[in-house]
């Protein structure tokens, strides 16, 4: 009889790591999938993304539906960065003047194109732009965080291949912002 209880609870305890292992498996494969380690894949679990196929999609369709926000710090902007996309740091946005100058774009887009851009943050690889977008969700603009960051961006598009400026971004970069912005 005690043979017959022990071996119960050796087929009990193999069926529960096994379960434990394949469940704890598929959680642990979407990080990989969309490009994240996974204490990045667990913060984005509450913000909204866009993986870089969808972003490729809309940017393809609708260029001018779409402004494209670095969080990251000037020095890794400067090293490498999305074609289009503007510079606005995690630092700016935490003391509050980058929430006012991403207002000031998202509203000089909406004055030009009669309509609201989706404004993609993105850093990295996706913990940074989840900070943003915490920091930006309450604006009332239509922000999402791109799944991967720069990294899940050049794995598909690298750098030599993305220098094709849109005119309405390209134009965003160059004007000042409204003093009401500084």
């Amino acid at each position: 009889m005690t043979k017959f209880l022990a071996n119960k609870f050796y087929m009990f305890l193999i069926v529960f790591i096994a379960f434990s292992t394949l469940s704890g498996g598929a959680f642990a494969l979407t990080p990989v999938i969309t490009k994240m380690n996974l204490l990045t894949y667990i913060a984005s679990l509450k913000t909204k993304t866009i993986t870089v196929t969808q972003l490729q999609q809309i940017r393809a369709k609708q260029p001018q539906a779409v402004i494209l926000i670095d969080v990251r710090t000037p020095e890794e902007y400067t090293q490498d960065h999305i074609a289009d996309s503007i510079l606005v740091p995690l630092s700016d946005l935490e003391s509050r003047f980058g929430i006012k100058q991403i207002e000031a774009i998202a509203n000089r887009t909406i004055q030009s194109s009669r309509t609201q851009s989706i404004i993609v943050l993105y850093c990295t690889s996706g913990m940074r732009s989840f900070k943003a977008y915490k920091l930006l969700k309450e604006s009332g603009l239509n922000i999402v965080a791109l799944a991967g960051g720069i990294t899940a961006w050049r794995e598909t598009i690298p750098a030599k291949q993305d220098n094709n400026p849109s005119e309405l971004n390209q134009s965003l970069k160059t004007k000042k912002l409204p003093q009401s912005a500084k």
